[in-house]
């Protein structure tokens, strides 16, 4: 059954580094400064592996065959580098700073063997697939959390952003989504050898067929008719077959997308009908497509929360990951409750762009309230969309005060009347004319609203919009390693374990830069905070290499 690891490890005079290497490359590669040792302190050493242990419950292969925690370091690394599992491995045979960031502090200790890794990584993802429940974030949480604790770290302001990502999937028209959909069901020798004799002639000549060179060399008209006697076929077969065989669920879910069918007659559906988080390759069928500016992207939409707090280092709250086709301002209540689980603050200040306003997150925020009773404030950018009036109440009455951006012009708008659905409305008159001309513009109260929130956000502080300009780091970070603005995965939960593990390396490496400006002073309290266990190695390091001065500059510092 499961059983947790030791965070240490046993020194031995004759298999340990330092015992080898020269007094230069001793002082590098025992400086608790260097990003090895802070990696080991920050990120092995606080895995909490009891969050894994639902993982290997009896008569589920048992105890794992290596330390959880150095399992969960080691897809850390692999983001943090941004390399393959091929030279994962090879780093962590071979080069003893990756080896010592993994707690392996002796040359004899055996690092974890590749199935081991791939089968950690496979229940992972099954987990997440029957469960919903996300391990490695709760785990990425629980690390997030120690280190915030440990440098004191305010989670009263944060900022958030988002990044759209593209899958690791090609291209594909429609006519290939549907043909290569057919063809991956009926891969399946169970589903093929299912249909009737005349069904299955139909089907097999489609086996061996190119989408792409079929789309290539026909004209509009010759693929709209292969098309639809594709679809044709894709109907037959779903008749046919079981809705619990292989891959049906897929092929149903694509025809439904593609195809209508009314007295039993199939047709293509218009493109304007097909939503942006259909299947846009079977590949990878959680992928949406979405079109922002100029971006088009068939992946995933990334938000990252952080803490905003002068001469601390910004650290990453939560990661959200969701298809391309999610709107940002969907991301905000869970985004705050997990920052709120991660930190133990109430957050006061959210720093976004205008994408994150909306009517529902400005009622969230004005019922989240800290203990003094003050409700969150939404410090955005500007607005989405344009803005030709400039709305403003004129006390005392029931009118409001129009200035027109575009002439300059500025009117008195009268109150009109209340209505049960839009509440207050107001009218002025824009020009001369009679009612055939139009002459008058009506505002109603989510206008006004609306005019208020814009004039409010664009007289922020040039600081406090560059608050929010910083997040931009982030995104830049996050996306470093990926080739054309894709990642090297598919399907959901693999872009939200990336996603994870690369978020808790920026953390990592972040309080790696701020450890490496502390002052000794600063330094000398830090090292006092660690954990006891964390000082005994140090302690056994420092005797068995007869230099305790490698490891602290502060003389006052008492070991014993």
């Amino acid at each position: 059954m499961f059983k947790k690891s030791s965070t240490t490890s046993q020194m031995d005079l004759f298999s340990s580094p330092e015992m080898i290497l020269g007094k230069r490359a001793v002082k590098s590669y025992s400086d608790p400064k260097g990003w090895h040792n802070v990696f080991f302190d920050l990120v092995t050493s606080k895995v909490d592996e009891e969050i894994f242990s639902v993982l290997y419950k009896s008569g589920n292969m048992g105890a794992p065959t290596a330390p959880v925690r150095i399992l969960v370091a080691m897809s850390v690394l692999k983001e943090g580098f941004g390399c393959s599992d091929e030279n994962l491995f090879e780093k962590i045979e071979f080069d003893l700073l990756v080896r010592k960031a993994l707690g392996l502090s002796s040359l004899e200790d055996v690092p974890p063997s590749l199935d081991t890794y791939y089968l950690f990584n496979r229940r992972l993802c099954d987990y997440a697939d029957k469960t919903g429940v996300d391990l490695m974030e709760q785990c990425f949480e629980h690390i997030t959390g120690q280190q915030i604790k440990r440098f004191n770290i305010s989670g009263k302001s944060v900022r958030m952003d988002s990044k759209l990502i593209g899958s690791n999937i090609a291209k594909y028209s429609r006519y290939e989504i549907v043909l290569r959909t057919l063809q991956k069901t009926l891969s399946h020798e169970c589903n093929m050898y299912g249909l009737n004799p005349a069904l299955r002639k139909k089907a097999e000549p489609l086996m061996g067929e190119k989408g792409n060179h079929t789309v290539y060399a026909s004209d509009a008209a010759t693929l709209s008719e292969k098309i639809a006697s594709l679809g044709a076929v894709v109907y037959a077969v779903l008749k046919r077959l079981k809705d619990t065989a292989p891959g049906y669920a897929l092929l149903h879910r694509v025809f439904n997308e593609q195809y209508s069918v009314k007295a039993g007659v199939v047709t293509l559906r218009d493109k304007k009908e097909i939503k942006s988080d259909s299947v846009q390759n079977p590949n990878d069928p959680d992928a949406h497509y979405r079109n922002k500016g100029d971006q088009k992207v068939q992946g995933y939409s990334t938000n990252i929360t952080e803490t905003v707090e002068d001469d601390k280092p910004c650290i990453i709250t939560s990661v959200q990951v969701e298809g391309a086709s999610a709107s940002d301002c969907n991301y905000v209540e869970d985004a705050i409750d997990k920052t709120e689980r991660v930190t133990g603050e109430t957050v006061e200040n959210l720093y976004a762009d205008g994408a994150y306003q909306s009517p529902e997150n400005r009622m969230f925020a004005e019922a989240h309230t800290n203990a003094q009773g003050e409700s969150m404030k939404i410090k955005t950018g500007r607005m989405q969309g344009g803005a030709r009036f400039i709305l403003r109440p004129i006390a005392g009455s029931g009118d409001i005060e129009v200035a027109d951006t575009r002439t300059g012009a500025v009117y008195i708008g009268k109150y009109i009347n209340t209505t049960q659905k839009r509440g207050r409305r107001w009218r002025i008159k824009l020009g001369e004319g009679d009612w055939r001309s139009k002459p008058f513009r009506y505002f109603e109260e989510k206008d006004l609203a609306a005019s208020l929130l814009r004039q409010e956000i664009e007289s922020l502080p040039i600081e406090e919009q560059h608050k929010r300009n910083n997040v931009e780091a982030d995104m830049f970070q996050y996306s470093f390693h990926a080739r054309n603005n894709k990642t090297r995965y598919r399907r959901l939960h693999k872009h939200r374990l990336q996603a994870v593990r690369r978020c808790a390396w920026m953390n990592m490496r972040r309080l790696a830069i701020y450890i490496s400006q502390m002052t000794p002073e600063e330094y000398g309290k830090y090292i006092l905070t660690l954990p006891k266990s964390i000082l005994a190695y140090i302690k056994r390091m420092c005797r068995s290499i007869f230099h305790p001065d490698v490891f602290f500059n502060n003389s006052s510092l008492n070991l014993e």
